[in-house]
């Protein structure tokens, strides 16, 4: 159900991401809501993202191109097949509230085409992944770990969760579709 790949990029090109994401200036845009949250949840669902691609529409070419290439990368070593193609790229950055919290399990736009996710964590933490059935069970959980990266079918409800013993939580998330359904 969950592939994972430790170690997915060579040092090189993880530090030169790592250098880009964790600059000053880096366009982080505060979120309300990252996850359909109920009224009462709001300030736990909280987050920080930079959504740059999305359907053709692209905010950064540089940045484009750099985790554009990560993802080919990382396709090509979770053995994704070559007609699944980038629709959506963002990274993610959850705080720590200093409690455990876990967002709203949802899906990745699944109700508009099938799609896999893959989800690329930029640095050690807590505040794991989490896997639900459809009676919002959790079934599995992933810790994010470092040049870790995760492949699994959109369609499978998750969530992220708010670390506690760092400060925050950097994720890519990768939305692939085959090219028949983009």
């Amino acid at each position: 159900m969950i592939k994972i790949l430790d170690n997915a990029l060579n040092d090189s090109l993880l530090t030169s991401i790592k250098e880009r994401i964790n600059a000053r200036g880096f366009p982080w845009y505060f979120i309300e809501n990252s996850a359909y949250p109920d009224d009462k949840e709001l300030i736990k669902q909280t987050q920080f993202n930079y959504s740059f691609y999305n359907e053709n529409e692209m905010r950064d070419p540089a940045l484009f191109d750099m985790t554009n290439s990560i993802s080919d990368i990382l396709k090509d070593l979770l053995e994704l097949e070559k007609t699944y193609n980038v629709f959506r790229l963002r990274w993610g950055m959850t705080t720590s509230i200093n409690k455990v919290h876990k967002h709203t399990p949802h899906t990745d736009q699944s109700w508009r085409r099938p799609h896999k996710v893959i989800l690329f964590y930029l640095n050690d933490t807590d505040g794991d992944t989490y896997f639900y059935d459809k009676e919002h069970k959790i079934i599995d959980s992933v810790t994010p770990k470092e040049n870790r990266a995760i492949l699994f079918d959109g369609s499978i409800l998750h969530s992220s969760s708010k670390p506690i013993k760092f400060s925050r939580r950097i994720v890519l998330n990768i939305n692939l579709a085959d090219k028949k359904y983009l």
